[in-house]
C-alpha cells in the first residue's frame, strides 16, 4: 500500500521562497521532507495503481490553464498546531480542482468531512496550542502579499522517513 498526495508546488520569487522557508525551518517538522505546497488531496494510503491515480489526476487538469495565487494573511488551525499562509486569489480555483479530484472513486473514500478545505501553504506543524496562536499573532502584525504562479499539479509518493518523491507532475497549460 502507497502513502500519496496530490499539490501543488507554487513558484515563488527567491525572496519570498527564503521568508516562507525561514519561518518553516523552525516551526514546520516536514521542513527538510517537502518544500512548500498547497494539498489538493490530503496523505492518503492505497493500493490503486500509479497508472489509476496519474490518470485520474490528469482528467481533472488536463484542460486548466495556469494561474496566479496571492498569500495574503497568516491563520491556521491552532488548536491542533498548525499555522498557514491562507491562499486568497487563486482559492476558487484551487477549491474547484480539490473538489472535482475527491468526487472522482480513487479518491473519494479519502475525503475529510471534518476539515473544511481551506487553501494554503503550511509553515508550522506540531507546535502546542498556545505557540501556534503566538506564531499567528506574531506573524499577523506584518503585511503579507506574497504572489506565485502555478504552472502544474503533482502527485508524491510520501516515503517512510516523510520524504517526498514525486511520481508525476501535470502542467498546466
Amino acid at each position: 500500500m502507497k502513502y500519496r498526495s496530490v499539490l501543488i508546488f507554487p513558484d515563488f520569487n527567491s525572496v519570498d521562497q527564503a521568508t516562507i522557508q525561514s519561518i518553516r525551518q523552525k516551526h514546520d517538522s516536514l521542513y527538510t521532507h517537502i518544500r512548500p505546497h498547497v494539498s489538493l488531496v490530503f496523505p492518503f494510503k492505497s493500493n490503486a495503481s500509479d497508472t489509476s491515480i496519474c490518470d485520474a489526476v490528469q482528467s481533472v487538469v488536463k484542460r486548466l490553464e495556469s494561474f496566479t495565487l496571492t498569500l495574503n494573511c497568516v491563520g491556521g488551525d491552532t488548536d491542533n498546531g498548525y499555522v498557514w499562509l491562507s491562499v486568497a486569489q487563486g482559492a476558487d480555483i484551487i477549491k474547484m480542482i480539490h473538489d472535482k479530484l475527491y468526487e472522482l472513486d480513487n479518491f473519494k473514500p479519502f475525503y475529510r468531512r471534518d476539515i473544511p478545505y481551506q487553501p494554503h501553504v503550511t509553515i508550522g506543524q506540531s507546535l502546542q496550542p498556545s505557540e501556534a496562536r503566538q506564531l499567528v499573532k506574531t506573524l499577523n502584525e506584518s503585511q503579507w502579499h506574497i504572489t506565485a504562479k502555478i504552472k502544474y499539479v503533482a502527485i508524491e509518493n510520501i516515503l517512510a522517513n516523510d520524504d517526498s518523491e514525486i511520481l508525476a507532475s501535470f502542467e498546466l497549460v
